[in-house]
C-alpha cells in the first residue's frame, strides 16, 4: 500500500458515511450464497490495487475508471449485475445487465486534427438531436450503466451540452472529454451546475511544443492548462488524459507532466498507450509508437514510483496497468460500451465493430447481442490483437462480421481481479 494512501484509509475507517456505504454493499451482496465477508474485503482490495486514494466531494476515488466509492454511481454498478439474487456472482463472473459505463459520441465535430485520433476515419454523419440523446440516456440508464460519458469530436462544441449534462439523474456519474479549446470558466461552472462530475482534459505532454505537434495546433497546450485550472475552481474532479508515444516514454518526462498538471489542479494523470485505431490503424512505421510489453513494465514503475510520493503529484493510473492480468483485464463489450454519433454501438471507443444501432433497435437488444459475443475479460487491451483482423475493412463493421471478428480472439482465464472473487465450488445460475 502506497504511504499516501494511509490518511484517506484512517478517513475511511473513521467516515460513518462510508460506514453506511459497506453495509448498503454488504446488504446487495449478502443473499448470494457465493458470497462471504473475506470475499467482500477481496473485492475492495482488488480495486484499490495499484491505486492511489483522492478524496473528493465526500467520496473516494480509488479506480476512476469506476464511480467513486460511497457514491449512489457505486451501487448501480452492483445493481447492475444480469442476476439480481446472486449479484456478487454476477461481478466475479463478468456478466451485466449493463455496461458499467457507456460512453457517447454527441459530435463529430472538432478543432483539432491529432496524429493519434482515433475517430479520424469516422467523421461523416451528424449527430442526433437534443431530444434524441436525452432518450437515450433514459434507456442506458434504466438498463442500470453506472457511469456515462460525454465525448466526440469535441462536445464542448455543443450548445446543448448542458441539458444532455442535466438529463442523467444521481444513478450514474457522468463525465466529459475535451480537449481545452472553448472551454471557458464560465462553462466549466455551467457543466458543474448541471451535474457534470468529472472533467478529462487531453495533454499528452509538459512540453507545449510536442502537445502542439500531437494536436496540430499551436494553442493546445495552453488550452488544456486554462481547462485544468477552470474545472477545478468550479469544484469538478480533473483528470489529465496523455496519449504517450513509445519516444516520450521516460520517468523525467512524464513526473514533469505530473508537476505541472498538479500545479494546475489536477487530482489524476490516467495514461493511454497509443492503440492500433483511427489514424494509427494505417500506421505504417510505428517502432516510436507502440508500446512493448517490456515498455508497459517500465510504464507501470514510473506509475507506482509516482504514487509514492506524498505531496507534489496528483493520483497517477493508466490503462495498460488497469487493463492488465493484474488488474481488470480489458472488458470491452461487457463493462464498457460506446456510441457513435450515428447511433452504432460499439464495444469500445477504439473498436469500430458494430453490434447494431441503439437508436433503431433500443439499447438494451444491442448491448445483449454485444455481450454474448466478447466471452470473459482479456488479459490486455484488445484493439492491438483485433487490428489485423480490422485492417482493410470498411468501418464500422457490420454486426455479422463483428461477431465472426470477435471470435477470433477469446480468453480462457479470468484477470486477476475476477480470479480472487471467483471459488471451485460456487453455485452458479449459468453455464461456465
Amino acid at each position: 500500500m502506497f504511504l499516501a494512501n494511509l490518511l484517506p484509509r484512517f478517513q475511511m475507517i473513521f467516515d460513518p458515511g462510508f460506514a453506511r456505504f459497506k453495509r448498503k454493499v454488504h446488504d446487495l451482496f449478502k443473499s448470494d450464497p457465493n458470497y462471504s465477508r473475506t470475499k467482500l474485503r477481496r473485492f475492495f482490495r482488488g480495486i484499490a490495487r495499484g491505486e492511489r486514494i483522492v478524496y473528493h466531494n465526500d467520496c473516494y476515488m480509488v479506480s476512476s475508471y469506476l464511480p467513486p466509492q460511497a457514491s449512489q454511481p457505486f451501487l448501480t454498478y452492483i445493481k447492475g449485475g444480469t442476476y439480481p439474487d446472486q449479484l456478487f456472482t454476477s461481478i466475479a463472473y463478468m456478466k451485466r445487465a449493463a455496461p458499467l459505463s457507456t460512453y457517447l459520441c454527441v459530435t463529430n465535430a472538432c478543432h483539432f486534427d491529432c496524429v493519434h485520433c482515433s475517430a479520424k476515419n469516422r467523421r461523416g454523419k451528424p449527430s442526433f438531436k437534443t431530444a434524441e440523446w436525452i432518450g437515450l440516456i433514459r434507456e442506458i440508464q434504466n438498463a442500470g450503466a453506472a457511469m456515462i460519458g460525454f465525448t466526440g469530436g469535441e462536445p464542448v462544441l455543443r450548445k446543448d451540452m448542458e441539458e444532455l449534462i442535466s438529463a442523467v439523474d444521481d444513478r450514474s456519474a457522468t463525465i466529459l472529454f475535451t480537449s481545452g479549446k472553448d472551454f471557458t470558466r464560465e462553462r466549466a461552472v455551467s457543466f458543474k451546475k448541471a451535474g457534470l462530475d468529472i472533467l478529462s482534459v487531453s495533454l499528452d505532454s509538459a512540453d507545449p511544443d510536442t502537445h502542439s505537434y500531437m494536436r496540430n495546433d499551436k494553442k493546445a497546450f495552453q488550452y488544456a492548462l486554462n481547462a485544468i485550472r477552470f474545472a477545478r475552481d468550479a469544484g469538478l474532479y480533473v483528470l489529465v488524459q496523455p496519449v504517450v508515444f513509445k519516444k516520450e516514454l521516460t520517468k523525467e518526462k512524464l513526473f514533469n507532466l505530473f508537476r505541472l498538471v498538479h500545479k494546475q489542479g489536477a487530482h489524476e494523470v490516467r495514461i493511454h498507450q497509443p492503440v492500433p485505431s483511427g489514424i494509427l490503424l494505417d500506421t505504417e512505421d510505428t517502432r516510436e509508437i507502440f508500446l512493448t510489453q517490456a515498455d508497459r513494465e517500465h510504464l507501470f514503475e514510473i506509475q507506482n514510483a509516482a504514487n509514492r510520493r506524498l505531496w507534489g503529484f496528483p493520483k497517477v493510473s493508466s490503462f495498460p496497468f488497469t487493463e492488465s492480468p493484474e488488474k481488470f483485464g480489458c472488458s470491452a463489450g461487457m463493462k464498457h460500451a460506446y456510441v457513435t454519433s450515428d447511433g452504432e454501438l460499439f464495444p469500445c471507443d477504439f473498436l469500430p465493430l458494430s453490434f447494431g444501432n441503439v437508436m433503431e433497435e433500443g439499447f438494451k437488444p444491442v448491448f445483449d447481442r454485444m455481450q454474448r459475443q466478447m466471452g470473459i475479460p482479456k488479459e490486455r487491451c484488445w484493439t492491438a490483437r483485433l487490428a489485423p483482423h480490422i485492417k482493410g475493412k470498411t468501418a464500422p463493421t457490420n454486426p455479422e462480421t463483428s461477431a465472426k471478428i470477435c471470435q477470433c480472439i477469446q480468453a480462457s482465464e479470468y484477470p486477476r481481479f475476477y480470479a480472487d472473487l471467483q471459488s471451485s465450488n460456487d453455485i452458479l445460475p449459468f453455464n461456465n
